[in-house]
C-alpha cells in the first residue's frame, strides 16, 4: 500500500524545502515550546528579537521586504553585490497567459552601514528560479528546465536577454528543480539536479546524444559549455570543503558527502557499486533537531528529526570563531532553525557530530521563520536567507480540501536576509573591488584566510585567462603559506593551461597530504607517460593519510603498469576496514584485479576479517565476469576446499560469472581441453558445500554460504541436500536461504520441484516459491498450470506479480496470463475510486486493520516495527483525511515522485525484477524490491531496463481487500500509534 509521495514526509518548499505546514486543524503538533508563542508575522527589526544564538554571536539584518521578497538563493559577487534569487511564483505557477514571477534582484550597501539599501531588479519574468552564479560580469540562473546566462551589456542594470546553456531539466515536479549553481576547485560549475534529472542538452557544446541526468547531478565548462554527469543528486543544495569534497543535502539527509567520482566508476564496466554517497550527518529517523517554536510536522513520526533539510553549507569564513571553521549548517525551515554539525575525516570520507546537545545553533520562535538557504560572505559572516512564509507546503503535496486555502501565500510579500556575527564586532568592513585587481594582484587573494576571497580570485582568474598571473601562480603552488593557497594555484594554473610536469611532480611532494592529494588528481593526464610521476604517486600508496590513500587508488587505477597493482594492494591492505577505500581499488580497470587479490591473500590470515572477507569477494567477483581461465586456475590452487577465504573466493567468482550472464560450472566445462582440473577442483568445493549446508551441528553462517556456493552447482549435485533443507530443517532462515540457492539452479527440474512444495509450505515460503516461478518463463507456464487447475487462486498472487505475467516478453504467457489472472488485475481507477466511496464512512476497527496491513502492504511500507521501508514513508498520513488516502490506496500512480516509480529489469540470462532505482553509475544499476531486497546489476547484463511510468505499489488492491478490510486498514494507519496505550479501539473512531 501506498499513500503517495505527493504527501512526502514534511511539507516542501521550492526545490524540496520540505516545511512547516502551520493548518492546526489537519497537523500533529509537537511538544509546545516553554516561551510564550510569538504571533506571527513579525516586523524586521522586531524578528531579531526571537532569535536564540550561542553566546558570543549576534543576528544582524542585511535586507528585507520591500528590498527583497521570497528569496530562495543568494550569492555575492567580486565587488561585494549581492545577487538574490526571488522565487515569487512559489506556490503555484502563473496561470494561462500571464507571465512567470521569478526575479534576479541585486542588492548593494552603498554608504557601508551593513544593510544592503539599495535595490534593483535585474531580471524577471523567470519561471521557478532556483540559483545563482556570478560569472563573467553577468550571472548563470537556474529555472524550470534550465541554466540560462543573463549579462547587462548597456549598463541600464537590467538583463538585456536570456541565453539558454541547457535545456531537459526534470519540471514534472514544481519543487524538486535544477539548483544551486556553483563554480568549483576544478574549474567546473555544479548544479543540483534537484532529484528528477532529466535529458539535458547543451546549447553550446552539442552533444550527439542528451546527458542523462537519472540519480546524477551536472557539472559544465563555462567557457566551452561541455557537460557531463556527475555522482549523486542534490536534492536543494551544493558545497564545498576547501578540497574540492562536494556535500548536497535532500530533505531527510542534512549532509550527504558524494565520495566517489563517476569518471572513476565508469571505466570498470564489470564493476556494481551500491552506493557512492556517505551520510555524514545523522539522518532520517536518527537525526534529531531541537525547535523552539510552536511548530508542526505533517508527519507526527518526523517531529524532532530532520524532514526539511535544504541550503547546506561548510562553512569557511574568517568572521567567527576558529572552531566553526569546516563545520556543516544546514537550514531546517519545518523547525524554525539552522542545524550545526563538525565534520571530521573518516577514512575517505566524513563524519559529523553534532555541535549541541538538545539545542541548535539557530532557531526562532517566531514560525514564519523560514530558512532556506546559507552561506559565508566576503566579511567572512554567516548569512541566513528567510523566505518568511506561513505556510510553504505545496498544494499538490496537500489534500484536495486544502488546496484552496487562502493562508497559502500569506508571507508572499516578504522576505529577509540576515547575517551572523560575533557579538562584540565593532569594525567596518570595507567591501571588495576585486573587478579592479589585476591578475598579478589577484593571485595574493589566494592566500587569504576566508574561503569567499579564495574562491572568487580563483574564479576571477579562470574567467580572464590571463597568462601575466602565471609566475605568481607557481610561486604560490610551490610556496605557498597554506594547503588551500597551493592547491588554488595549481588548480588555477590547470584552468589556464599552464602547469608543467616539473610542478606537478613537486606538489607530490608537499608537506601536507591534502596538496599531495590534489596533485595526484592533477597527475592523472602524466602518470601514462611520466615515470617518474608515476613512481612518486605509487610510492603515496604507503602514505599515513587515508584520503590520500583512496585519491591514489582512484588516480591509479586506469593506469596498467605493474607498480600499479601492487601499490592498489598495499592501500587495500591498510585501508581494508573502510568500504571506500575497498570500493576505489575496485574501480580500478578488470585486469588489475588478479595481481591485487593475489597480494591481498599473501596477506590475508587464515581465520579472515569480515572486512577482508568483502574484500576477496568483491575482487573475486570481477575476476568471474572477467572469465579469464589462467588466472581463475592459478588463484583457486591457493585454496583448500573449506577454507573461509576459498569459499569466499569461489562464491565471488560465480557471482561474477553469473553477472555477466555465465554459470561457472559451463564455463569450466568450456576451458576442459585447456585446464583439465579445474572442474576437479571446483567439484571438490561444492562436495564441501555439500557436507557443510547439511550438517545441523554447524553454524548458521557457515550453512548459509555453502547453500551460496551450492547455487552455482549442476542440479545433481546440489538439489538433495537444498530440498531436504527446504522441507525440513528447522531453521527458517535456512530454509529461505536454501530455497533462494535452488531456484537460482539452471535446470529444468526446478519449476516442477518447487510447484510439488507448494501446497505444503508456509505463507512465507509460499510467496518466495512464487516469486522464484516468475523469475523464469518457463517457470511462469507451471504457475499458470496450477492456476488453472485451481490449487493456486489468482488472488494469491497479488496484482505485482500478476502484472509480471501479463507484461511477460513470452506472447503465450502473456495472452494465457491475461486470461487467468483477470480477477488479480486492476480494475479502472475512477471506477474502483467512486465503488469504494463509502469506505470513508465506515466504522472501522485498527486492531483488524493491523492484520490487512501485515498481509498486503507491510512488504514495501513500515509502520512502527511492523513492514519494511521499500516505497514512500506513510508516517505522515494519519493527519490526511480517509477520503484521501482512498484515493492514494487506489490510485497510487496519481502524483508519483519519480523516486519511487516502478522499473522493469530483465538481465541477459532471462531473470526479470520489479523495483525502484535504488543508485546508479555508469556501469551498473542498484534496485530495491519488495521486502527490501537488493540486487545490484552490471549494465552490460542488463536486456532491458524499461520505466512502468507508475508507482511500484501496483492499482488492484482493492481486488484482495473488502470495503470493511480497507477502512480496518485506513483505521489503523491513522491510530497505530495508540493500540498499545491502553486507548480503546472504540474511542479511536474509524477515521
Amino acid at each position: 500500500m501506498a499513500f503517495h509521495s505527493r504527501y512526502r514526509p514534511g511539507p516542501i518548499v521550492p526545490a524540496a524545502f520540505v516545511a512547516l505546514m502551520t493548518w492546526a486543524g489537519t497537523l500533529a503538533a509537537a511538544e509546545p515550546p516553554s516561551p510564550p508563542a510569538v504571533q506571527s508575522p513579525v516586523e524586521p527589526a522586531d524578528s531579531l528579537k526571537h532569535f536564540v544564538l550561542p553566546e558570543g554571536l549576534r543576528m544582524e539584518l542585511v535586507a528585507a521586504e520591500p528590498e527583497v521578497v521570497d528569496p530562495v538563493a543568494a550569492r555575492f559577487d567580486e565587488d561585494g553585490r549581492l545577487w538574490v534569487v526571488e522565487m515569487r511564483d512559489y506556490p503555484n505557477p502563473p496561470a494561462p497567459g500571464e507571465p512567470p514571477r521569478s526575479r534576479i534582484r541585486l542588492l548593494e550597501d552603498r554608504d557601508g552601514d551593513g544593510r544592503y539599501e539599495t535595490s534593483h531588479i535585474f531580471a524577471d519574468k523567470l519561471l521557478f528560479a532556483t540559483g545563482v552564479q556570478p560569472w563573467r560580469g553577468g550571472v548563470f540562473v537556474t529555472i524550470s528546465g534550465k541554466i540560462i546566462y543573463l549579462k547587462d551589456t548597456d549598463g541600464d542594470g537590467r538583463a538585456d536577454g536570456e541565453e539558454v546553456w541547457f535545456t531537459g531539466f526534470a519540471e514534472e515536479n514544481p519543487q524538486l528543480r535544477v539548483n544551486h549553481p556553483r563554480f568549483a576547485l576544478d574549474n567546473s560549475i555544479y548544479v543540483a539536479s534537484g532529484m528528477r534529472g532529466g535529458m539535458v542538452h547543451s546549447a553550446n557544446a552539442p552533444t550527439p546524444e542528451p546527458i542523462s541526468l537519472r540519480n546524477r547531478d551536472l557539472r559544465f565548462n563555462p567557457h566551452t559549455g561541455r557537460a557531463e554527469p556527475v555522482t549523486g543528486t542534490g536534492q536543494f543544495g551544493v558545497t564545498f570543503d576547501d578540497f574540492g569534497n562536494r556535500f548536497v543535502v535532500s530533505n531527510r539527509n542534512p549532509c550527504i558527502h558524494l565520495v566517489m567520482a563517476d569518471q572513476y566508476v565508469r571505466r570498470n564496466p564489470l564493476l556494481a557499486l551500491p552506493a557512492l554517497q556517505n551520510d555524514v550527518a545523522a539522518s532520517g529517523e536518527a537525526s534529531h533537531v531541537f525547535p523552539i517554536s510552536q511548530q508542526w510536522t505533517t508527519s507526527a513520526l518526523h517531529a524532532g528529526q530532520f524532514t526539511a533539510a535544504c541550503g547546506l553549507d561548510i562553512y569557511r569564513g574568517d568572521a567567527l570563531p576558529e572552531a566553526y571553521y569546516g563545520n556543516s549548517f544546514t537550514c531546517e525551515p519545518t523547525g524554525n532553525l539552522v542545524h550545526r554539525e563538525t565534520i571530521a575525516p573518516a577514512g575517505a570520507s566524513f563524519v559529523g557530530t553534532p555541535a549541541y546537545k538538545d539545542r541548535e545553533f539557530l532557531a526562532s520562535r517566531d514560525t514564519w521563520f523560514r530558512p532556506v538557504n546559507i552561506d559565508a560572505g566576503p566579511d567572512g559572516a554567516l548569512y541566513v536567507i528567510d523566505m518568511y512564509r506561513a505556510v510553504i507546503e505545496h498544494p499538490q503535496f496537500m489534500p484536495a480540501e486544502l488546496k484552496e486555502r487562502p493562508d497559502l501565500w500569506y508571507g508572499n510579500d516578504r522576505g529577509r536576509i540576515y547575517r551572523i556575527v560575533p557579538a562584540d564586532r565593532t569594525t567596518k568592513f570595507e567591501k571588495p573591488k576585486l573587478s579592479k585587481a589585476s591578475s598579478v594582484e589577484l593571485v595574493k587573494f589566494l592566500e587569504h584566510r576566508s574561503a569567499w576571497w579564495r574562491e572568487t580570485a580563483a574564479r576571477l582568474l579562470n574567467e580572464r585567462q590571463d597568462t601575466a598571473a602565471v609566475p605568481a601562480l607557481e610561486t604560490v603552488a610551490l610556496k605557498g603559506t597554506t594547503p588551500q593557497s597551493r592547491v588554488h594555484a595549481l588548480w588555477a594554473l590547470r584552468g589556464m593551461e599552464k602547469l608543467d610536469e616539473a610542478l606537478v611532480q613537486a606538489a607530490l611532494k608537499a608537506s601536507d597530504p591534502r596538496s599531495r592529494e590534489q596533485a595526484v588528481v592533477l597527475a592523472e593526464p602524466l602518470l601514462e607517460t611520466n615515470k617518474a610521476i608515476r613512481k612518486i604517486v605509487s610510492g603515496l600508496a604507503m602514505d599515513g593519510d587515508a584520503r590520500l590513500r583512496f585519491q591514489v587508488a582512484l588516480s591509479l587505477g586506469g593506469n596498467a603498469n605493474p607498480l600499479t597493482s601492487a601499490a592498489l594492494a598495499r592501500i587495500a591492505l591498510v585501508g581494508v576496514d573502510d568500504v571506500w577505500t575497498r570500493r576505489a581499488v575496485l574501480t580500478a580497470t578488470p585486469e588489475h584485479a588478479a595481481p591485487v587479490l593475489e597480494r591481498v591473500l599473501l596477506a590475508a590470515e587464515v581465520s579472515a576479517t569480515d572486512n577482508q572477507l568483502a574484500l576477496v569477494e568483491d575482487l573475486a567477483r570481477i575476476l568471474g565476469a572477467r572469465r579469464d581461465a589462467a588466472e581463475i586456475a592459478g588463484l583457486l590452487k591457493k585454496f583448500s576446499p573449506g577454507q573461509s577465504l576459498g569459499v569466499t573466493f569461489v562464491n565471488g567468482l560465480a557471482l561474477g560469472m553469473r553477472s555477466s550472464g555465465v554459470r561457472v560450472t559451463d564455463f569450466v566445462k568450456s576451458q576442459s581441453s585447456d585446464y583439465p582440473n579445474l572442474a576437479e577442483a571446483l567439484d571438490a568445493w561444492f562436495l564441501q558445500a555439500e557436507a557443510v549446508a547439511g550438517n545441523a551441528t554447524l553454524h548458521a553462517v557457515a550453512r548459509s554460504q555453502a547453500c551460496d556456493l551450492l547455487a552455482n552447482a549442476i542440479y545433481d549435485r546440489s538439489s538433495t541436500v537444498l530440498l531436504r533443507l527446504i522441507d525440513s530443517d528447522p531453521a527458517a532462515e535456512l530454509r529461505r536461504k536454501a530455497l533462494a540457492s535452488f531456484a537460482m539452479l539452471h535446470d529444468s527440474r526446478v519449476g516442477p520441484a518447487l510447484v510439488e512444495r507448494l501446497p505444503v509450505q508456509t505463507p512465507a515460503m509460499r510467496s518466495a516459491i512464487f516469486d522464484a516461478l516468475l523469475a523464469q518463463t518457463d517457470r511462469m507456464a507451471l504457475l499458470l498450470d496450477e492456476i488453472e487447475a485451481g490449487r493456486v487462486k489468482p488472488g494469491e498472487l497479488g496484482p505485482l506479480r500478476a502484472k509480471r505475467v501479463v507484461e511477460s516478453r513470452d506472447k503465450t504467457i502473456k495472452e494465457r496470463g491475461k486470461k487467468l489472472l483477470a480477477a488479480a488485475m486492476p480494475a479502472d481507477r475512477a471506477k474502483a475510486l467512486a465503488d469504494y466511496q463509502d469506505v470513508a464512512t465506515l466504522p472501522g476497527n485498527p486492531r483488524h486493520g493491523k492484520e490487512v496491513f501485515r498481509k498486503n502492504c507491510s512488504t514495501c511500507h513500515r509502520l512502527g516495527d511492523l513492514g519494511i521501508d521499500v516505497g514512500p514513508s506513510i508516517a505522515f498520513v494519519p493527519n490526511k483525511t480517509p477520503e484521501q488516502m482512498l484515493v492514494d490506496i487506489l490510485q497510487p500512480s496519481k502524483a508519483i515522485d519519480n523516486n519511487f516509480m516502478s522499473y522493469s529489469v530483465v538481465t541477459s540470462d532471462g531473470t526479470a525484477y520489479t523495483g525502484i532505482i535504488a543508485a546508479e553509475t555508469a556501469s551498473s544499476v542498484t534496485l530495491k524490491l519488495p521486502e527490501a531486497k537488493i540486487v545490484s546489476l552490471l549494465r552490460t547484463d542488463i536486456d532491458e531496463l524499461r520505466s512502468n511510468g507508475i508507482s511500484l505499489m501496483p492499482d488492484g488492491l482493492e481486488r484482495n481487500i473488502t470495503k470493511q478490510e480497507m477502512a480496518d486498514v485506513i483505521s489503523f494507519v491513522k491510530n497505530w500509534r495508540y493500540l498499545d496505550s491502553g486507548v480503546p479501539a472504540s474511542s479511536m473512531g474509524a477515521k
